[in-house]
């Protein structure tokens, strides 16, 4: 079973950082097809532009940062 809706590796960075917008994360999210860093993700200090590769690490150094504390906590 797959939590992606897009099996491709563009769709799922895509789809990720949709994810972090759907929770607050990121404050915004345009994608620019075609340009050289197409992800501008806009955060408290601005807006970063990424490519496909720091998109991904970006997604995933927010959702550690974010929920990482949670999911160490004992139950």
């Amino acid at each position: 079973m797959s939590i992606w809706s897009r099996g491709d590796r563009t769709g799922r960075v895509e789809e990720a950082l949709l994810m972090l917008q759907g929770q607050r994360i990121i404050d915004g999210l345009e994608i620019l097809r075609g340009e050289a860093k197409p992800y501008r993700v806009r955060v408290p200090a601005g807006i970063v532009h990424m490519d496909e590769d720091e998109a991904s690490m970006f997604a995933l150094g927010a959702v550690v940062g974010t929920f990482g504390g949670v999911a160490r906590q004992e139950v």
